[in-house]
């Protein structure tokens, strides 16, 4: 499973919203080298450590999107927010299986990331950008 790059395609035009995407690529290549080169126990404290900054990080991501949604009148607000809301609920889940000691894969805390970042970018948040460009 190799690193995330940020890629010119991957812009919504918007440059906060666009670093904020990065920074999320980054909590997933740093989670991803530790995985590939780390010792057990790194991996497992790196894995808490990285979906406790995920969640902190989606919850001030998802808001400022959300907002700046609202603000354009994005009429898929709803829709969204209640993707944005699973994702969450989802790293939720990983972060408090592993704290009561359940076995969760890091490869599958990995992958999780990767596709929602490769997916969700490139699919739901490209079509704010859509959205906007056509308001213009």
């Amino acid at each position: 499973m190799p690193q995330l790059e940020w890629n010119d395609e991957m812009s919504l035009n918007n440059a906060e919203l666009d670093e904020q995407h990065k920074k999320w690529i980054e909590i997933h290549n740093r989670l991803h080298n530790v995985l590939t080169q780390g010792a057990y126990k790194e991996v497992e404290k790196t894995a808490l450590e990285t979906l406790l900054a995920m969640q902190e990080y989606t919850r001030m991501h998802f808001k400022y999107e959300e907002e700046f949604m609202q603000k354009k009148n994005y009429p898929e607000l709803v829709v969204h927010r209640r993707i944005h809301k699973e994702f969450d609920n989802k790293i939720y889940q990983y972060y408090r299986d592993m704290i009561n000691g359940e076995m969760v894969l890091n490869s599958a805390i990995v992958k999780e990331m990767q596709n929602w970042l490769i997916d969700h970018i490139m699919k739901e948040d490209k079509k704010i950008r859509h959205f906007v460009e056509s308001a213009i």
